[in-house]
């Protein structure tokens, strides 16, 4: 066996594509920041060398941990990627005990400080804490990246291959080489985006040609032109319901709450209603809005919601964001849960065939060029949404990490301006959901968790209708 691998074929771009560029530049409105959480719980504390030698093989075998964000002179363009000369494991791996009675609730909110922290933009933009101190000789690690590392879906690809297989160390595990460090100049990165936005210039002319041709054909270029036309604003959110007054008010402070849900149960639900189990899950969402605005004395009928939509191609890397935007009514207004999965199907179905539905990657090339403070002015695109909603495959195997076994993986996406952040991946069978609320639009966090509980309930019970003897399953609250 060779002592050297090779590092994974992850996040290896040298420069950011340009939706991640303006996730990056988003950070410049404090309430914008892009930053992505996980909360592992393990079965034990994990060895701390081990530990620290997982991440030091890991940054290797993913370099993109080891690199930090290098940018134009100016702030625009997309910023380039280069290994740290200074990356220091010691900054971005720390360790802690929670100082009171060691509950769930005192882990969350320990991880909500740190989430709302912001990270170093002149260090590779990641950290991770091992939080010892929970009951039953348990222990959690806390993992933040920016969003502009990856989306979703890379980061669970990430995840699942720097992961181990086995409690015990793995002997002669080859080890890949230590990357190179780079000098990379901010002038440097102004003559790469000079250089390729030359190189797109002979697309946009071949564009602009076939626009030319297609008045060949004035009424199929019209009606196509105006087809685009209608779905622009729809995409962009400005044609979605009004947000809900109950949720009205935004502020910088973010609160974690998490959940377990059967899989295999919400799943059945989906197919029970001839849907898919993400139809089902935004359903038991929209559910526990339904709930809450009803105990709140304020219903409403429908809430702006918006969605990723994946346009990962096979041949794309692993690492970065290819993700789109679908935008629904979110309908709270529909008691029967049966009616309400069929139509949220529908309206997944719309938005994912929507023409425009790809328009953010298609002027994302434009819209790089412009300062943060000026993308900044765009934001109500995401502040006018009362619930984003994301749900990605997970890992369908036992892992570990430096003897410790994974048993619950809580995912936690950013609150770009909306009320509420809601996540799922699925780990062995269970399907875990992150919520990031703001704590100024959810003023009764306790109230909101057991409305949510009961939303998701009235959904899984629809697996009770498939006709094979399933009990209907419940989700249960973790914190």
């Amino acid at each position: 066996m060779s002592n050297t691998d090779e590092p994974l074929d992850w996040a290896s771009e040298s420069h950011m594509s340009a939706v991640d560029a303006l996730m990056w530049r988003g950070d410049t409105d404090r309430r914008l920041r892009a930053t992505i959480c996980m909360i592992e719980i393990y079965d034990c504390v994990p060895d701390w060398d081990r530990l620290i030698a997982a991440h030091e093989w890991g940054s290797r075998m993913a370099p993109r941990f080891r690199q930090r964000v290098i940018d134009s002179p100016f702030g625009t363009g997309t910023p380039s990627w280069a290994v740290d000369p200074d990356f220091d494991l010691h900054y971005h791996v720390r360790r802690m005990r929670l100082a009171g009675d060691g509950s769930m609730r005192e882990l969350f909110t320990t991880c909500e400080q740190l989430a709302m922290a912001a990270l170093d933009p002149g260090r590779p933009p990641w950290e991770g804490t091992l939080i010892e101190g929970l009951p039953d000789g348990k222990a959690a690690y806390f993992l933040k990246a920016h969003h502009a590392l990856t989306d979703g879906l890379g980061a669970i690809l990430g995840l699942a291959q720097l992961h181990s297989t086995s409690r015990d160390p793995i002997p002669g595990k080859p080890q890949p080489p230590n990357p190179e460090p780079r000098n990379v100049s901010s002038l440097d990165v102004l003559g790469r985006q000079i250089v390729e936005e030359a190189g797109r210039l002979p697309h946009r002319i071949d564009t602009a040609w076939h626009g030319v041709r297609a008045l060949a054909r004035p009424r199929r270029a019209v009606s196509e032109v105006l087809r685009y036309g209608r779905s622009v604003p729809r995409v962009a959110g400005l044609v979605s319901p009004p947000g809900s007054p109950l949720l009205a008010h935004r502020s910088l402070s973010w609160r974690f709450s998490a959940f377990e849900v059967p899989f295999d149960d919400l799943k059945a639900a989906g197919k029970a209603a001839r849907a898919s189990v993400n139809d089902a899950y935004l359903a038991g969402l929209i559910g526990g809005f339904r709930f809450y605005h009803e105990k709140m004395g304020t219903p409403v009928e429908a809430i702006p919601v918006a969605i990723p939509i994946s346009v990962r191609r096979p041949e794309d890397p692993a690492g970065g964001n290819r993700i789109a935007v679908g935008r629904m009514a979110g309908p709270v207004g529909i008691e029967d849960p049966f009616e309400r999965v069929l139509t949220i199907r529908e309206q997944v179905r719309a938005a994912r065939t929507e023409p425009a539905v790809d328009i953010f990657n298609t002027l994302g090339s434009v819209l790089a060029w412009l300062p943060g403070q000026v993308l900044a002015q765009f934001s109500g695109a995401t502040t006018q949404n009362d619930l984003q909603a994301s749900n990605v495959p997970g890992i369908p195997w036992d892992t570990f990490v430096a003897g410790a076994k994974v048993e619950r993986m809580f995912p936690f996406g950013p609150l770009p301006g909306c009320a509420v952040m809601a996540t799922m991946i699925t780990h062995n069978g269970v399907a875990c959901l992150g919520l990031n609320q703001d704590a100024a639009s959810i003023t009764e966090p306790e109230l909101f968790a057991e409305c949510l509980v009961e939303g998701f309930d009235e959904v899984l019970a629809l697996a009770a209708d498939t006709g094979d003897g399933r009990r209907a399953g419940t989700m249960r609250r973790v914190i």
